[in-house]
């Protein structure tokens, strides 16, 4: 059996299945072509602790040094560039600074809690636009409330990875949640004309061995304007997308179904459509996101935003947005929305 041929049938997961079985011949072939073909730097610091103790082989200090160096180098230029390397020294940095108790359970539960200040992430773009214009007109009134055609809109979007890899596929379970809001800073009263509410639960699959298709995400979601009575809009869904690549571009295919919950808003999906299809294209620092739903009906919608570094910031970005057509926000979801957005955000 040639090498690729070899290679092109080896998975992690079953290689360290056979490894702690006991078979350590045939894993430290397996992880040697890990590590040649794939870049592994879990396989090579296994390799290491194999030549270092002999498991497999003879023992032999000279390859566990060079791959012991695989892998640590390889973890390093990985954590360089992950944007939570920071807040992960910061919560380390936090937790040495207690004071330490006798009590090994104690002292667990305090590196747990001082760690869990750190552990949410961003999930879609958190961005906050102090300048959003409509176009085509003013928003209808809100309880008495007079709507102007320029407002401020936010947008904050957070996840929690709860668990990885149950069914050996690499795959990770998070539960995210969503706000967007529309607030009428510039009229007398500066109230908030909407506010859409998106909980949401997933499981992503990764697939690094497949062209062109990169993940696959399965999602249950709820969404909600939080009122009550004939404003009320909300509906439950599942949704199923994939994410491809082709050189730079980024295509993400989004499907999703209703689960008969549209007793406030019957005729959404009209709206809506079942899907959407979004293309992102990053280049050198800029990132160009294009989004369509509904794309052959007249209610069709359509959403570009970019986004570009602040004064050299990882964590800082100039936003613009831009929509035009049907669904925008829950509230407004038949009515046309012609309107553009400028401000900055602090997650792409």
């Amino acid at each position: 059996m040639s090498l690729s041929l070899f290679a092109q049938s080896i998975h992690y997961q079953e290689a360290y299945r056979i490894y702690k079985a006991g078979e350590f011949v045939q894993a430290l072939k397996m992880f040697e072509v890990l590590v040649e073909k794939e870049k592994d730097y879990d396989a090579a610091y296994i390799l290491g602790f194999m030549y270092e103790n002999g498991e497999g082989c003879k023992i032999d200090l000279t390859k566990s040094q060079k791959y012991y160096k695989i892998s640590s180098r390889g973890y390093y230029l990985q954590l360089k560039e992950d944007p939570t390397r920071d807040s992960t020294k910061e919560a380390s940095k936090l937790y040495n600074s207690l004071e330490k108790n006798t009590d090994k359970e104690t002292q667990k539960t305090l590196k747990q809690y001082t760690q869990s200040l750190y552990n949410i992430k961003a999930y879609s773009a958190n961005y906050f636009l102090p300048l959003s214009y409509r176009v085509n007109g003013t928003y209808p009134q809100t309880n008495g409330h007079e709507g102007l055609n320029t407002e401020t809109e936010f947008q904050v979007s957070l996840k929690y990875d709860y668990g990885v890899n149950l069914f050996g596929l690499s795959e990770t379970y998070s539960v995210a949640y969503t706000q967007l809001s529309f607030w009428q800073l510039y009229a007398d009263s500066a109230y908030f004309r909407e506010t859409n509410y998106n909980p949401e639960a997933f499981v992503t699959f990764p697939f690094s061995r497949v062209d062109y298709l990169k993940a696959l995400r399965i999602s249950f979601a709820h969404q909600s304007n939080g009122r009550g009575g004939e404003y009320e809009r909300s509906w439950n869904y599942l949704s199923g997308k994939v994410v491809l690549q082709t050189g730079y571009i980024f295509t993400t295919i989004k499907l999703w179904y209703d689960l008969f919950s549209l007793k406030y808003n019957p005729n959404l999906m009209e709206y809506l459509g079942y899907g959407e299809l979004e293309f992102v294209l990053p280049y050198a620092k800029h990132i160009l996101k294009l989004k369509s739903r509904n794309t052959f009906s007249k209610y069709r919608a359509t959403e570009l935003n970019y986004s570009y570094p602040l004064f050299g910031s990882d964590d800082l970005f100039f936003y613009f947005k831009a929509f035009s057509g049907y669904g925008e926000s829950l509230i407004d979801y038949d009515n046309k929305i012609d309107k553009i957005g400028i401000g900055f955000s602090i997650s792409r």
